[in-house]
């Protein structure tokens, strides 16, 4: 028998016995359609969980230690840098120190015509590091440069042009310290400080800027030595002071929640108020690996080697929980898909004995075992091929429910993401496999019982 005829056969039974087919197919839709449902639903989530805690992005920090109320943390510094840049264990490419500032500053500006003003929570980085995220050239240590006199400030009114501020202790000209955000803490200003408070949402940055009158009305004020939740306070070297920032936009490498300015500010800062040790340390080291697949070893590596370890990863503990979440409802649908094999087998086992006169005519004509094995096999997966497009459909169908639920019905939240569900081009492809196979298996049994069906035995009983 060709492979022609055989195809045109199977369609031919297919027609014939379209209600046992619907019948026997019912749970394997049921199947697929849970495993696609649930592998998308897991990538989307992933996905999103990702993109705000990225897993190959580490933070390496030194353990804690004290004794007798000394601070025994082991001290990061240039050094610590050129061990992770030469160790061996895995491929490394930015690496980035982050230096905090070690003692109260309180942040305050103007927004909407009201004062906001909390506890300054962020970093000091190299300004090369931010400034490949289009800041541009605006992102520096513009104090670095001490070959360039400061200018007077202008009296009476003590003022400056442009971006400059009138700094009280010299009274010369300094230009504001320029800030980025991470587009986390403006989702979680819009999303829960905003509307909460009345207060104007936040889009595109760049417009949001224009909007408030230009770079120059993004004025941030630096009360450095002072503290807005009136925190125990280490004793300062110097009296506090206030300097002046300037919000830049938005940066993808600053810190998830707080601000982030140019390391060299955080240095002169510590020094003049804590003294030379805090500014020479790093808080912590932000190393970007090539792969995620290097975290573990990079991570042992730290342990063993520099006595250092990796920061809690938030997005490596969710990504844990929703790979086990996805494994579970994967074996409850794999489990749904094997009882529909069974069924399968059922029906075909039926359908053996009672078409044994067609199985016994086919093979007295000329048919032979392996052409009745592969009539039944045929057929099994046609059966398993239409269940997985209807199951990989009807997964597709309730993901879109669900998705229209879940923007319409649930509360705007930060992060809240458009669509809960990521349908890569292999999760359907799988699920049509993972039917065909199953299908076969549930035909594998029946078929090689009628493949050995004798043509007499068939024809006489």
């Amino acid at each position: 028998m060709t492979s022609g005829k055989l195809v045109k056969l199977v369609l031919d039974n297919a027609r014939r016995h379209r209600r046992e087919f619907v019948l026997s197919g019912f749970g394997i839709v049921v199947g697929v359609a849970a495993f696609v449902f649930f592998l998308a639903l897991s990538m989307g989530v992933r996905n999103k969980v990702l993109e705000v805690f990225p897993l190959e992005r580490v933070e390496v920090i030194a353990p804690t230690a004290g004794l007798a109320g000394a601070d025994l943390t082991k001290r990061m510094d240039e050094s610590t840098v050129e061990q992770i840049r030469n160790q061996s264990v895995a491929d490394v490419g930015a690496i980035i120190p982050r230096m905090t500032v070690d003692f109260p500053v309180a942040l305050s500006g103007y927004f909407n015509g009201d004062r906001m003003a909390l506890e300054f929570i962020g970093d000091g980085v190299d300004p090369a590091y931010v400034r490949e995220d289009n800041i541009g050239e605006m992102f520096k240590d513009w104090e670095a440069d001490t070959d360039t006199p400061l200018v007077d400030c202008q009296l009476p009114k003590f003022s400056c042009e442009g971006l400059y501020y009138c700094e009280r202790s010299d009274m010369k000209c300094h230009h504001r310290v320029p800030v980025v955000v991470s587009r986390n803490i403006i989702e979680v200003y819009n999303k829960n400080y905003a509307k909460s408070h009345g207060l104007p949402v936040i889009g595109e940055m760049e417009q949001f800027i224009v909007q408030r009158g230009g770079l120059s009305k993004m004025r941030l004020y630096f009360d450095l030595g002072q503290s807005v939740i009136n925190m125990n306070q280490k004793k300062l070297q110097s009296e506090p002071r206030r300097v002046e920032g300037v919000l830049l936009g938005i940066s993808d490498r600053a810190i998830p929640l707080g601000a982030t300015i140019p390391m060299g500010y955080v240095e002169r800062w510590n020094r003049e108020y804590v003294g030379e040790e805090s500014a020479t340390a790093y808080s912590s080291i932000i190393v970007e690996l090539e792969n995620k697949e290097d975290v573990a070893p990079f991570g042992k590596w730290l342990i063993e080697g520099p006595n250092l370890r990796l920061e809690d990863s938030m997005g490596e503990r969710f990504a844990s929980i929703i790979t086990i979440i996805t494994l579970i409802f994967i074996v409850i649908a794999l489990v749904i898909v094997t009882i529909s094999a069974i069924n399968i087998a059922h029906s075909f086992f039926m359908q053996v004995s009672e078409r044994r006169k067609e199985i016994g005519l086919l093979r007295s004509i000329g048919g032979t075992q392996n052409n009745i094995r592969m009539l039944f096999v045929g057929e099994a997966a046609l059966l398993g091929f239409l269940a997985g497009v209807v199951g990989v459909g009807l997964g597709i169908g309730i993901a879109m429910v669900g998705d229209w639920a879940f923007v319409n019905y649930t509360a705007d939240f930060a992060f809240k993401p458009k669509t809960l569900f990521d349908f890569q081009a292999w999760i359907p492809v799988s699920g049509l496999g993972v039917a065909v196979l199953f299908g076969m298996i549930g035909g594998a049994l029946p078929a090689r019982k009628a493949a050995k069906m004798q043509p007499a035995e068939a024809l006489t009983r």
